[in-house]
């Protein structure tokens, strides 16, 4: 049998600095006219895959959870690894309600102008949990920071 090792990467060599004087590089010479955080899904077969896609993701957020805890793992990382998982079990939930309940926010709720949505009036509960469902980064970012962690515990471990 033939065993293919890929070449080691030494990333120390020059750091982050290198990438990241590329990236810039790149965005000095192709400058992009908009780039918009909110993508629109059309109709409701739009919305459907997206919110099967939510619900997909969170089942297999829960299968990694569970199995996880099944095969005890334990050690440097694995803690901040499973606190990612259940963040982004809890932001897929969140953002699964926040898009449901999308549907049936009245639009005199949104206050535009020049065709962008600048204002949200709260008048209940539910228009409450709405806007709390708009601010998912709040689950991400801490999220994204175990999951940060995770990696470089296991990396500080080899």
């Amino acid at each position: 049998m033939l065993k293919i090792r890929p070449s080691p990467v030494n990333y120390t060599a020059g750091g982050v600095f290198p990438p990241l004087l590329s990236c810039l590089v790149i965005t000095l010479f192709f400058p992009v006219s908009h780039a918009y955080g909110v993508q629109s899904h059309g109709g409701a077969e739009g919305l459907v895959s997206h919110q099967l896609g939510h619900f997909l993701f969170t089942l297999a957020m829960v299968v990694l959870l569970l199995r996880l805890s099944e095969f005890r793992m334990s050690g440097p990382g694995w803690c901040e690894f499973r606190g990612f998982l259940w963040f982004i079990i809890f932001w897929n939930l969140l953002t699964f309600a926040g898009h449901w309940m999308g549907e049936k926010v009245a639009a005199e709720c949104f206050t535009r102008q020049d065709g962008h949505i600048i204002a949200f009036q709260v008048d209940s509960f539910s228009h409450l949990f709405f806007y709390l469902t708009r601010l998912d980064h709040l689950l991400l970012v801490p999220a994204f920071f175990l999951l940060l962690l995770a990696i470089q515990k296991w990396g500080h471990s080899k």
